[in-house]
């Protein structure tokens, strides 16, 4: 018979129908019109309960429950009626009736989506105070992963259209807090249980088995999955990056935390599925946090500095040394592949540097650990070091993979663990569109490029005085230890170059990477990285060059640099690794046109790769790759590289981890009107950032002029972000040439870019003029004189590019039309900029005064 539904036969139901799975439910509801099941039917009393009222009834019940209390089993039955509301959900597609209850009724889907909140924010509170048993933990993890992934069942399995649902909810930054505090819970609860040791197992009761402790690593990184899936949106990161509560707790970091140094007991090391499911959930993490600090909306660090939880994210950021640590000993010796994925660790460890190497909260945790660590790389032997960092197919690569997760199968099981333990659930492992191995070796070299650039350039007002040379110093301290002291001490001695040598071996290894890295442009390093990566070479070269005259012999230019890295070597003797005079005097320092060659005379490298001579091909590596690239000549590698590699870039660019290296990290939150506002606010008060009052009022005035509202946090950003990169782009045209006596007396002969007849060479200050109207346009520095640019023939049509440093009319820049304009180049002065980062233009050398 067919019962009125309280809470007591409701609760009869839930336990026993839970245990039936989508199937079984369908045919039964499909033999009966009534759209009733029976719940008992081994009792002398069948009783039965009409479905859609059960369902209707479910969410508010079971919220009901949970706020019950007492009741020592209520997270149980809580785990079993979220299991028979997925089943339920289900079935949806094959019954109209639950589709329209489930799907359609806004009320029901509230009540759903509040159920689990407030679930979830149980199971991130601090319950661990109390003595949970291994059995409860699992419990709890579980309960944590179902809550989460039920939302994909009655609202879709799409994360876009989740994170569009969770973002218009009124509590969605109670959720963001508890989903994170309740898969910190999973984790800790999973670290202890990692941690026992074989000699207390018999003394405890209950003790966690291999299969307990795999289930809950399932379970945890399937909740942290989750989170790592809406966090690949924009909209749901900066909304928690904004989140105050989760800053202030610390909540991410602390989760972060937790995963990152996960260790496990000795009797665990064989377990190569615990492993990697561990390995797993740090590669997401480390995703995890790279998309919130490179959140749009707001500085995720920034908060958390004035949250005064720096020195958490500080621990954060030592366990990523670390992991770059081991990642890089093992990625020098060529480990085989695990049998089981495990996770992009490493090269999700190289983004999160990149991110934090160029953020002045933790710039200087990095520079001493991670200067060493590059040294230890670059004492590699020459081979190698080409196989590891100059090579299109390494021996071994990471490879990632996502858990298709299961609700009903876990559930059930972790449900059955209280009874009885029964075989572990073999959650299925569905593979993602992994890298291609050529495309995987140039995002690994190109983030090593890209932390030497962070830490070479040093940025006014951002960096402390004593960062100025910290990093060419500590590398060049590095290069005097024993690597095998740095790296992890796996690689025989033979894979080091000896000390002997080593000087030269490390500069062999450099000039290598730098012909490699030329083919990596565009498609993996920005150009701008490549300068930065010539600067620290040429930097370098003359430290390790300080030989007395008559020791030295000169030598082509093995890096196809057009001359400006023609330099000595010694005949006989090593280069000098103990030049601590030179390194003290040397001013390394990227700010304007601070460096002893001069940013700028390099800007141009790629597009005179065909004007290059053969001198390149003395190269000992018979080019950058040591494989597809072996006896091409340096042209030829180049051009494979940009346009060989085009597919594998594609899949790259679509693969959700890794976002196209072309992109630069950050948008404009503003657009070219808001822009000249602040360019010539900034005119009269260069040092706005430093002036909260000036910032709030300038924040105000520019949300009135666009469509976004612009926080006094966006604007402080925006313009230390504006003052980087005027640093790094060589932007700075009034500060004096670079001079070192020091260098003059060692290197007397220096070799200048080449200069036209007109007398207009690279680095040449000039100021632009319109002559039909006779009026001075503006000031700035040329970057080219010869060869292509955008279509046009420099030398054969008289013109120069030109990075334009000032503007007379200031309060127009954005809108002024400029000469040889086009779709790639702009057609204003503020188009420029958004392409380049700076107002660069090609001008008429006769329309030039210097």
């Amino acid at each position: 018979m067919t019962v009125l539904l309280q809470p007591k036969h409701l609760i009869s139901a839930v336990r026993s129908l839970q245990w039936r799975n989508s199937l079984e439910m369908h045919k039964i509801l499909k033999e009966n019109e009534d759209f009733c099941i029976c719940y008992n039917p081994g009792e002398e009393s069948p009783k039965k309960v009409n479905v859609e009222k059960m369902v209707g009834m479910l969410p508010l019940h079971l919220t009901a429950v949970l706020m019950t209390p007492k009741g020592d089993d209520k997270f149980q039955y809580l785990l079993s009626g979220i299991r028979l509301l997925h089943t339920l959900c289900d079935l949806t597609s094959r019954h109209p009736k639950l589709e329209q209850v489930l799907l359609d009724d806004v009320k029901l889907s509230g009540q759903m989506i509040d159920l689990v909140i407030v679930t979830i924010v149980a199971l991130g509170g601090n319950r661990k105070e109390q003595c949970y048993t291994d059995r409860e933990s699992l419990l709890d993890a579980t309960l944590v992963a179902s809550c989460l992934y039920l939302l994909h069942s009655f609202i879709s399995p799409n994360s876009q259209d989740l994170v569009q649902v969770l973002l218009v909810h009124h509590k969605v930054d109670v959720f963001i807090d508890g989903a994170f505090g309740a898969v910190h819970n999973s984790v800790r609860s999973l670290n202890k249980k990692l941690l026992t040791r074989r000699d207390d197992l018999t003394k405890r009761v209950g003790a966690p088995s291999d299969g307990a402790i795999s289930a809950h690593c399932q379970q945890a990184e399937a909740a942290l999955q989750f989170l790592h899936s809406l966090c690949q949106h924009k909209l749901f990161r900066d909304r928690v990056a904004e989140n105050k509560e989760i800053c202030r707790t610390g909540g991410v970091l602390m989760l972060a935390q937790s995963i990152l140094s996960l260790a496990i007991a000795p009797e665990f090391v064989g377990a190569t599925g615990i492993i990697a499911s561990i390995s797993r959930m740090k590669a997401k993490v480390l995703s995890i946090l790279q998309h919130l600090f490179e959140a749009e909306s707001v500085s995720f660090l920034d908060v958390v500095a004035s949250a005064g939880n720096l020195d958490l994210a500080k621990t954060i950021a030592s366990e990523v040394l670390k992991l770059l640590r081991v990642g890089l000993s093992k990625a020098s010796m060529g480990t085989p592949s695990s049998p089981y994925p495990m996770g992009f660790v490493l090269l999700n460890a190289m983004r999160l540097a990149d991110v934090l190497t160029d953020d002045s909260n933790l710039r200087s945790v990095f520079t001493e650990d991670l200067s060493m660590i590059l040294s230890a790389v670059f004492c590699l032997s020459h081979g190698d070091f080409l196989s590891m960092l100059c090579s299109s197919e390494l021996s071994s690569r990471e490879d990632d993979a996502t858990l298709d997760y299961d609700l009903f199968t876990s559930a059930g099981w972790a449900l059955s663990v209280f009874s009885s333990f029964v075989a572990t659930p073999q959650f299925k492992l569905s593979f993602q569109n992994n890298l291609a191995m050529a495309s995987y070796a140039h995002q690994r070299t190109s983030f090593v490029i890209k932390m030497i650039a962070n830490l070479h350039c040093f940025v006014p007002d951002l960096c402390k005085d004593d960062d100025r040379n910290l990093f060419i110093k500590t590398f060049m301290s590095g290069l005097q230890k024993d690597p095998t002291t740095i790296l992890l001490n796996i690689l025989p001695g033979r894979s080091y170059t000896p000390v002997a040598e080593r000087g030269n071996g490390v500069w062999r290894n450099l000039c290598s990477l730098l012909l490699h890295a030329q083919s990596l442009v565009p498609n993996s390093l920005t150009t701008e990285d490549l300068v930065l990566l010539r600067v620290f070479s040429d930097q370098l070269k003359k430290l390790l060059l300080a030989e007395p005259e008559e020791n030295q012999v000169p030598v082509k230019d093995i890096q196809g640099t057009g001359g400006n890295l023609s330099a000595k070597e010694p005949r006989k003797k090593p280069l000098n690794l103990n030049n601590a005079e030179a390194s003290d005097n040397s001013d390394v320092r990227i700010e304007g046109a601070t460096t002893k060659q001069g940013v700028n005379e390099e800007m141009e490298t790629v597009q005179r790769l065909n004007e290059r001579d053969a001198d390149a091909n003395i190269l000992e590596t018979s080019g950058s790759d040591t494989s597809s690239n072996r006896g091409k000549s340096p042209v030829d590698q180049v051009k494979g590289g940009v346009s060989g590699d085009g597919k594998e870039d594609e899949r790259a660019e679509n693969y959700p981890g890794f976002e196209n290296q072309r992109k630069k990290r950050k948008r404009s939150i503003m657009n070219e009107d808001q822009m000249g506002m602040i360019e010539k606010a900034l005119a009269a008060e260069p040092d706005m950032q430093r002036n909260s009052g000036s910032i709030q009022s300038w924040a105000d005035k520019l949300s009135k002029e666009g469509s976004e509202v612009i926080t006094a946090s966006q604007l402080k950003n925006w313009l230390n972000n504006r003052k980087a990169k005027l640093a790094r782009a060589n932007t700075t045209w009034q500060q004096k040439p670079f001079t070192d006596q020091a260098a003059s007396s060692r290197n007397p002969k220096t070799v200048e870019s080449p200069m036209r007849p007109d007398g207009l060479r690279q680095g040449k200050q000039v100021t632009l003029w319109d002559k039909d109207i006779g009026d001075e346009i503006g000031k700035g520095i040329v970057l080219s004189t010869d060869g292509e640019w955008y279509g046009l023939n420099l030398e054969a049509r008289k013109l120069c590019v030109v990075d334009v440093m000032e503007l007379k009319r200031a309060d127009l820049w954005s809108t002024m039309t400029i000469p040889y304009g086009s779709d790639d180049v702009g057609r204003t002065f503020g188009e420029a900029k958004s392409r380049f980062g700076v107002m660069r233009v090609a001008w008429d050398a006769n329309k030039l005064e210097y």
